[in-house]
This record gives structure tokens, C-alpha cells and sequence, in this order.
């Protein structure tokens, strides 16, 4: 997939992404308030979308190599009455999928995460994959490589 292409993919998709968006966690609250957490198997995009946040002023950001461990750091936090306001998943990673991790968002009951603008990021969009990861809460589905323009109206 070449960049061209998927820009074009990520600029549809955040639009239609922010509707979904109005009264979540993450709206409205400038990038410094906010807690983010990266799930992907790659420790270069976990650096790369780091990068990004924090260039755009997020300063709380943790990472997870696969959605166990996520789902692990999300509960920890409930327990302590807070939730990440925003988590971007890898569709595609060992284990546990990213689709996989929604649902068992979902099945678990992890309080707090209800309102959690969940972002998917996938190397290998295809349209049925974008709407069942919406259908499990998904507000965006972003193409990998995913540029920091659109990284940054995901998370606006």
C-alpha cells in the first residue's frame, strides 16, 4: 500500500471517526491531560507513535507489546477509578489480535474503558476488518504507515 493511498484511507476515516468521538474521554482535553497507550508487537512503532504524541504535547504515554499485557495495564489503572483516554491497537499481532483485545475489552467488563476512544492501526486495511473493529468500539481505523497529521486528528 503506498502512502498516497493510505492517507486517503486515514483522512475518510477520521472524519467519519469523529462522530463517534463527541463526550469520550478524550474529547476536549488538551494532549498534556491525557493518558495514552500504545499496543503494537513492534518496539519501532511503539517509538514512532510515542514520538509523535509527545511531540504533540502528550506527556502520560505507556506502552504494551501485546493486548494481554493492555488488558493487564488498563485493569490495574480501574482499579485506581482511572482509564486511559485514549488507546492505539495493532490489528495485527501475535497472540491476541487487536480486534480480539476489543472484544475482550468488552467481555471483561474493565470499568472505565467505556469511554476510551479506542484508535485500530493496520499495515493491511481491508473494509470488512475496519467495520467489525468499529462494531467492538473502534472509533478510528487508521492505514500503517500512519503519518502524524492524521495520528493527531485521531486523538484531537
Amino acid at each position: 500500500m503506498n502512502a498516497i493511498k493510505s492517507n486517503s484511507h486515514n483522512d475518510i476515516a477520521i472524519a467519519d471517526g469523529l462522530r463517534r468521538c463527541k463526550g469520550d474521554n478524550a474529547f476536549g482535553k488538551p494532549n498534556a491531560q491525557k493518558k495514552f497507550l500504545i499496543v503494537d508487537d513492534s518496539i519501532e512503532v511503539r517509538f514512532s507513535i510515542r514520538r509523535i504524541l509527545r511531540s504533540g504535547g502528550a506527556q502520560s504515554v505507556d506502552v504494551a507489546e501485546n493486548g494481554e499485557t493492555a488488558l493487564q495495564m488498563m485493569a490495574q489503572l480501574s482499579r485506581k477509578q482511572q482509564s486511559y483516554d485514549v488507546i492505539l491497537i495493532d490489528y495485527m499481532m501475535p497472540g491476541m489480535s487487536g480486534i480480539e483485545t476489543l472484544y475482550e475489552i468488552k467481555r471483561r467488563q474493565i470499568k472505565h474503558a467505556e469511554g476510551t476512544r479506542m484508535i485500530m492501526l493496520t499495515g493491511f486495511f481491508d473494509p470488512d476488518m475496519g467495520k467489525e473493529a468499529v462494531s467492538v468500539g473502534a472509533a478510528f481505523v487508521l492505514s500503517k504507515p500512519c503519518d502524524a497529521a492524521s495520528l493527531m486528528a485521531a486523538i484531537a
